[in-house]
């Protein structure tokens, strides 16, 4: 309860925050030719700059002017013994895990922040225990975690083994973003819009968001979306979204506002070494009279959609695999896709916007020729 409590807080502060700087930047929208004393204070405040520091990935932590994989080409072909999974707070650095952000803001997210478990980390690792030592593919796997939306920051550090020669170790360290986050935007003096979201529920990977809308044009005047995410799906490099959405922000494929359900997975191709990738969408979509059109002029309609494309990838020679070896590839790809109509427009429709309420299927083929390269 007192975590629950201080949780709270926070977010009361945050939000208090957040109204601050968005008052002091629409006054400067109002009014160019004089700046905003607030939104300067704020900007240029001690706390502001301690937030910044202690949550915004620094090009320093990350970049260096080697390529990727050069400093882990001694241990090509050594055997992994052992995978160690380290998690660093927000008052420190991948690259110096003794340095401290002493800042007030990285000292409270410590507390409130659910480190992402040991085994999501490890369902996204490209290497396991016993395999042997690929420097592409680690530096491959480096680059996959940076680029996760719930991971800041990551270093995959070899370990050379003194009592075994021929074996590594491989510790990966990790650090989170800060997960929750609550943010108000008004867009008018009659409108705004408030999300409140999870990017690592329970630090297990998953996403949720709230999204509300709030405009005294619209019919009614709230609308709102709730999403899940879930990153690799049981190890398989899967990624899941559901969402249910008054905001239009689906696959709307028609010319009015719609309500959405729709589920979508997809799989890509996150490494060079990555054979086959694919995606499926399911929706079910249906027109909202949201800007109170008389009905001669509202095209209510109801349409679903099954999306499904995948490819497989080819090229990789099966000779030496990792000394320099040879990145280019090549794609064959191949999607259905069919929109059918439960409910077509009563009105008459223009000759232009006849195309956008038809029953519709597809079938296309796509070959690419690529190169992907770790970063």
């Amino acid at each position: 309860m007192e975590r629950f409590r201080y949780f709270l807080v926070v977010i009361f502060i945050g939000v208090l925050c957040c109204s601050a700087c968005i008052l002091g930047l629409a006054q400067q929208k109002a009014d160019s030719s004089v700046a905003s004393p607030l939104a300067e204070k704020i900007r240029n405040s001690k706390t502001t700059k301690q937030v910044i520091a202690a949550f915004k990935r620094k090009m320093d932590d990350t970049v260096f002017h080697i390529k990727s994989e050069d400093a882990y080409l001694p241990y090509e072909g050594k055997v992994i013994r052992h995978i160690i999974i380290q998690h660093i707070g927000f008052d420190r650095t991948v690259i110096d895990t003794t340095r401290n952000i002493k800042a007030l803001f990285a000292n409270a997210a410590n507390y409130l922040h659910t480190n992402t478990r040991d085994w999501v980390v490890r369902n996204n690792l490209f290497v396991k225990e016993g395999e042997s030592f690929n420097a592409y593919r680690i530096a491959d796997n480096e680059r996959y975690l940076r680029d996760r939306d719930f991971i800041l920051d990551a270093r995959i550090h070899v370990k050379p083994v003194n009592e075994s020669p021929d074996s590594v170790d491989l510790l990966v360290v990790t650090r989170d973003v800060f997960s929750l986050g609550v943010f108000v935007t008004p867009e008018s003096q009659t409108s705004y819009k408030l999300k409140i979201q999870d990017a690592n529920l329970l630090g297990m990977g998953q996403r949720f968001e709230y999204t509300q809308v709030y405009d005294a044009r619209r019919n009614p005047r709230t609308g709102w979306e709730v999403l899940y995410r879930k990153n690799n799906v049981a190890g398989t490099f899967i990624d899941a979204t559901m969402a249910y959405t008054q905001l239009n922000s689906g696959s709307s494929l028609g010319n009015e506002n719609e309500n959405a359900l729709y589920l979508r997975l997809n799989r890509p191709l996150f490494m060079p070494y990555t054979k086959w990738a694919a995606g499926l969408e399911w929706s079910t979509n249906q027109a909202a009279n949201v800007t109170a059109k008389p009905d001669s002029t509202f095209a209510r309609y109801r349409y679903d959609i099954q999306d499904l494309w995948g490819g497989y990838s080819f090229g990789q020679s099966k000779k030496n695999k990792s000394i320099r070896e040879n990145r280019n590839r090549k794609f064959l790809a191949l999607r259905g896709f069919q929109q059918s109509f439960t409910q077509f427009p009563a009105i008459q429709l223009r000759k232009s916007e006849q195309y956008y309420y038809r029953d519709r299927k597809s079938i296309m083929g796509q070959l690419t020729f690529f190169r992907q390269t770790a970063r």
